[in-house]
């Protein structure tokens, strides 16, 4: 192996990327640098303060000479930003124009920096500076064409060189390609655990960018903690709520805009059912966090460690669900794509936001999502597995993992049919591997954890709403009556096309993904917050799904096939059902979100396996790495873009404006 990657050739190509990446970094990110050095230096202003009305503007100098840039360098009282505009006069335009304001951070420098484009040379120039209402920015200086130093940035450079030099290697009919994934050789394995560690360390970061979310300052986000509380006293009401006596007079108490407009007190997203509040969230982040953390420790779990818990079991859930595929389905699939599909599938864009957005609503999303995969990656284990004992375990905890589903978003349970599949139908019905007379124990053990999961989830919904398979959605105190919302085909398609088809809205303008904009045109209430585009055209991964409408899949076997159908159709069917039960939302979209993303990563499994010839190897592997990359690129926006309050431009701006001074030309 090692003497197929040590060549001349691979060394040239390795020398020349790192060369073309430094020139990259120095001659395109650094431009600014250059371009500053030929023109001469002066200052507006030095060493003072924004007025009473959170402004400062230099005086109007007449300059008559090109000018490139503008730097201020200030810092914000009890703010983290101010803002910067530039008012100009120049050969092309008589009167003053103002350009767009940047935002300058404190701690990040070069973000005072800014080029700006006038129209010849410049006759007049003036600066505004401003800050946010009660801050003093106080300005250390304000120069026109700074001479700005060659900044690079190794990480930076890092990244470029890797994505050149895995084009070159995936373009090319490089030795990489023959290196096939074999579990047996300890350097792969190496290799993996690695891996691993590594989306351990990255996730952590990742989890703990937002530092509001650190806090959880919002009552209605302590709900779990809340719960904990209440179990030490013996109950599963919300005792720390106050009920209020008008709640219990009001006709429709679950109409929220009534409350509001008649002033009747009520705690927002607590289930509330004949007078009492509950924790309509799933039971099993309780009985498996939280709890056990407040018994012991005798303090309440902070959400972002719940969070991030959860996201350890997702990374060794996918981990084992990608392994048990390439083991049961795939020929001979290079190791380079083995680790690709892997590291897309943990970072696809819906994981990222998961585990970044530490919050009450995201928690049990994060933990049905974390448990699918880990049971699906079991079941694959025992379908794997040689050793009947082993075998058996795995069924068994798979199941379990898959049970516990339920106690987390009832909605994802919808994968536990997977097992159907491999169980039952995979080598047809007289071959099937549970429910038979020989498999007596594998049944046991397949369907007992499901019966020790149900009883206790169905005996909370029973103690709460009086009905076992309540969870109790529709008594919560949200922003719309749940009881009355009812189904409309129209609402469905509209949002429909919102969770799948909607393109993402990009533009030039760091951190360049807006949310995107929701048809408006809908004449009765249509509840959405916002999204980041439609699953299937956002998220580039998702190719597989468009190639596999072209190319049919009259070549793959029919198991394969028949996981595929079944993962594309339930996806769909969940999205429908959270669109019409609740809303446009992007939290939803990690619902159906893990059996897209799954069955993509099953059809680039199957088309870059080099054992078969469905699709011709060397184009597919192209396409396969720009779908990667730009999936990768997709979640990477998704966690620093600012669609809702909580963002990290709001929460973390020292993390924002220094991820944005990376994109600085």
């Amino acid at each position: 192996m090692i003497k197929k990657l040590i060549s001349n050739k691979l060394i040239r190509a390795l020398v020349i990327t790192a060369l073309i990446s430094v020139l990259i970094e120095i001659f395109v990110f650094n431009m600014s640098s250059f371009r500053s050095v030929r023109y001469e230096t002066f200052t507006l202003a030095q060493n003072v303060s924004t007025d009473s009305e959170y402004t400062y503007y230099t005086d109007t100098v007449t300059v008559n000479a090109p000018v490139v840039n503008v730097d201020v360098d200030m810092d914000v009282e009890n703010y983290e930003v101010g803002y910067v505009s530039v008012i100009l006069t120049d050969e092309g335009d008589k009167y003053e124009y103002q350009t767009p304001e940047y935002t300058v951070c404190n701690g990040i420098r070069r973000s005072g920096f800014s080029n700006i484009y006038p129209f010849g040379s410049v006759h007049t120039i003036q600066v505004k500076v401003r800050a946010e209402e009660g801050c003093t920015a106080h300005i250390k200086s304000i120069r026109v064409n700074a001479h700005i130093p060659v900044d690079v940035k190794p990480i930076r450079l890092i990244l470029i060189f890797m994505i050149l030099y895995m084009a070159y290697l995936i373009y090319t009919h490089s030795p990489i390609h023959e290196i096939f994934y074999d579990d047996k050789k300890t350097w792969q394995l190496v290799v993996t655990l690695l891996m691993l560690f590594c989306f351990l360390i990255l996730g952590k970061m990742i989890n703990k960018a937002d530092k509001v979310l650190l806090d959880s300052p919002w009552p209605h986000h302590s709900q779990y903690q809340e719960l904990a509380r209440s179990l030490e006293k013996g109950t599963i009401e919300m005792t720390e709520q106050y009920v209020d006596p008008k709640l219990l007079e009001v006709e429709n108490p679950y109409d929220t805009i009534t409350l509001l407009a008649e002033g009747i007190p009520y705690s927002m997203d607590y289930a509330f059912y004949k007078g009492h509040y509950y924790s309509y969230f799933g039971i099993v982040p309780e009985l498996l966090l939280y709890y056990p953390y407040r018994v012991i420790k005798k303090a309440d779990l902070p959400n972002y460690k719940a969070m991030y818990a959860f996201y350890v079991l997702l990374t060794v859930g996918v981990f084992m669900t990608v392994t048990g595929l390439v083991k049961r389905y795939i020929k001979s699939i290079p190791y380079i794509w083995y680790a690709a599909v892997i590291s897309v599938t943990q970072f696809s864009a819906n994981f990222v936001y998961l585990t970044q957005r530490s919050d009450i609503y995201n928690i049990p999303i994060m933990g049905a999502v974390a448990f699918s995969f880990m049971g699906l990656g079991l079941w694959l284990y025992a379908l794997n597995a040689s050793n009947t004992i082993i075998k058996k375990i795995f069924i068994f905890l798979g199941s379990l993992c898959m049970a516990l589903v339920a106690g987390c978003r009832p909605q994802l349970l919808i994968l536990s049919g997977t097992s159907l599949i491999w169980f039952i139908f995979e080598d047809g019905l007289k071959n099937r591997k549970l429910f038979t007379k020989k498999s007596i124990i594998d049944t046991v053990c397949f369907c007992l954890p499901y019966v020790l999961v149900a009883i206790p989830v169905c005996l909370y919904n029973y103690a709460r709403f009086g009905n076992i398979f309540d969870f109790g959605a529709t008594y919560s105190l949200t922003t719309n009556d749940m009881n009355h919302r009812g189904f409309n085909f129209d609402r469905l398609i509209r949002s429909l096309y919102c969770f799948l088809l909607q393109p993402p809205t990009i533009n030039t303008v760091f951190p360049f993904l807006e949310a995107s904009k929701v048809d408006g045109s809908y004449m009765g209430r249509f509840l959405c917050e916002y999204t980041y585009g439609g699953i299937l055209t956002a998220n580039a991964f998702m190719v597989s799904l468009w190639m596999m409408l072209v190319t049919g899949l009259r070549k793959i076997e029919r198991p394969i096939r028949q996981l595929i159908i079944y993962l594309a159709v339930c996806a769909i069917v969940v999205a429908g059902f959270d669109a019409n039960g609740a809303g446009v939302l992007y939290r939803y979209t990690c619902d159906f979100a893990p059996l897209f993303i799954l069955a993509s990563a099953v059809l680039w499994l199957i088309y870059l396996d080099k054992g078969r010839h469905i699709l011709e190897y060397k184009h597919i592997c192209r396409i396969a790495f720009i779908c990667m990359t730009l999936s990768l690129a997709y979640a990477f926006l998704t966690f620093i873009a600012s669609g809702s309050v909580i963002s990290l431009e709001n929460d973390n701006r020292l993390l924002f404006h220094a991820i944005a001074d990376y994109f600085k030309i």
